[in-house]
């Protein structure tokens, strides 16, 4: 729901450290026995533009690679509830021996480059699925905490994904775990959410809402809305989870009450710039590429202006 702002220097560490340990993996796979399907998909990633080339692959690429995969390698590709004993041949090598087996070491502790010093190095404050919650790294003497990484595309259904940067999404663990396995079609990655793609609003329930008094505005007196792309709203359970903070909205209502255009044109006078008096009244962030830093600013933000507060 919110965008995650690209990092041209994680980005580049990753292919390149990643690489080295993918193909690591690849020569280390005993051949002898495997089927001349599972050779030559193993030789295809043997190559090291190839190999990198699906690392760095965009939001749309992915798609571009999961059609390839199971165009070229079907056996690839894993099948919802599939007991282990049954996975194929192909799919058990990419997902045990090479893809999976990396995303395992890349998330230990130890790791000098590894899932913390990316989450780190991103400097993702809050989940980009919902912006509710943050996705904060500890990291000190007594232990590392870090939140935790969906697959945009399950790891567990493209085992060939599972190390991608643009697949690696820094999220909370309730919509991490709301989205699980799930993959849809239309589903927007956060790396391509644009201003726009999903607006608050909020819906009165009598005419004569717009009549400013404070007083009379209550939970039960206006609805929350948010519009955009379907599938990410439904997925994570956004409309429902946005109704838990009514709270928000009713302090914005009871705000453009207080504080009148004329109070803000006031501040301005002390000095003040537009972000500042922002910050300000609303303890939030203005500009897209900061919103990330506070949960619920997204929220805030578009209530905030509907109202005509900013």
């Amino acid at each position: 729901m919110i965008k995650i702002n690209f990092n041209q220097e994680l980005f580049d560490k990753h292919i390149e450290l990643i690489s080295k340990k993918l193909q690591s993996n690849i020569e280390s796979v005993d051949t002898t026995n495997l089927s001349k399907k599972t050779k030559k998909c193993l030789e295809h990633l043997k190559n090291e533009k190839e190999l990198k080339n699906l690392l760095k692959a965009t939001p749309k690429q992915l798609e571009v690679y999961i059609d390839f995969f199971k165009k070229e390698f079907p056996n690839s590709i894993g099948v919802d509830n599939q007991k282990e004993e049954d996975w194929t041949e192909l799919y058990r090598v990419l997902r045990k021996e090479i893809f999976e087996k990396e995303y395992n070491n890349w998330g230990s502790r130890s790791k000098k480059y590894g899932a913390y010093d990316f989450v780190k190095s991103l400097d993702l404050k809050t989940c980009p699925y919902c912006n509710r919650s943050y996705t904060f790294v500890v990291d000190n003497m007594s232990g590392k905490l870090r939140p935790e990484i969906d697959h945009f595309y399950p790891k567990s259904k493209y085992p060939f994904l599972a190390m991608s940067f643009f697949n690696l999404i820094p999220s909370c663990q309730i919509c991490n775990h709301t989205k699980k396995d799930k993959v849809k079609n239309k589903l927007i990655n956060p790396y391509n959410i644009k201003d726009g793609d999903f607006t608050f609003t909020y819906t009165p329930k009598n005419v004569d809402f717009i009549e400013v008094e404070n007083e009379k505005y209550n939970f039960d007196s206006f609805e929350i809305e948010l519009k955009g792309n379907q599938d990410n709203i439904k997925l994570f359970k956004l409309e429902e989870l946005y109704k838990q903070h009514k709270d928000i909205v009713l302090e914005l209502l009871i705000k453009k009450a207080y504080y009148p255009q004329s109070y803000i044109n006031e501040l301005s006078k002390f000095g003040f710039n537009k972000d500042e008096i922002y910050r300000y009244l609303f303890s939030n962030y203005k500009q897209d590429d900061d919103l990330h830093k506070r949960p619920l600013s997204k929220l805030i933000k578009d209530i905030s202006q509907e109202l005509g507060l900013t």
